[in-house]
């Protein structure tokens, strides 16, 4: 399945999901100081983060719709009234035409139902504009939260799947949500 950036930003009342911009690269700096950062890694960046380093992962996050990297597509949640950076998607296509989802939100912004509305519009986005069969979710188990995102996004879990992260060569278990 090929992967295309939405036509225009995904949005509700509260925030919009949109392509990496320019200025979301003072927001990755700031993210980069922030101890939750270092702790739970919800946006792959360095800890502290310069300038120049945001700079260059903004680029992968952007250039991810145009070619193959280590990030695949990246969408940017933001605040729907500043425009600020709260949170990212990040898109993997999967076997039997099917895109993995995964997210993260700042600490600043967790518990205010970011996470649930981001992953509801891009979900949706990728059934209905991508015509994907199913959308993916793989959480770990002592994931309690995006457990809880899952479900109120209208994701069903479907079993236990074996989870591999190149960059590091771990291998664990994972939940299996899904939504047709």
């Amino acid at each position: 399945m090929i992967l295309r950036p939405p036509a225009q930003p995904l949005s509700d009342a509260g925030i919009v999901v949109r392509l990496p911009r320019d200025r979301d690269l003072d927001a990755l700096v700031r993210y980069g100081d922030d101890a939750d950062v270092r702790e739970t890694i919800w946006v792959p960046i360095p800890t502290p983060c310069s300038q120049a380093q945001a700079a260059e992962r903004l680029a992968e996050f952007g250039e991810g719709w145009q070619q193959e990297n280590r990030f695949g597509p990246a969408l940017i949640v933001a605040d729907a009234h500043t425009g600020a950076m709260t949170g990212i998607v990040f898109l993997r296509p999967r076997k039997r035409e099917s895109v993995e989802l995964s997210y993260g939100v700042a600490a600043a912004h967790r518990n205010r139902g970011i996470a649930t509305a981001a992953v509801s519009l891009v979900a949706r986005w990728c059934l209905d504009e991508l015509a994907a069969a199913r959308v993916e979710l793989r959480i770990g188990r002592p994931n309690l939260a995006s457990q809880r995102v899952a479900a109120k996004a209208g994701f069903t879990q479907e079993g236990v799947v074996r989870s591999y992260v190149r960059s590091t060569g771990e291998a664990y278990d994972d939940f299996l949500f899904t939504l047709r």
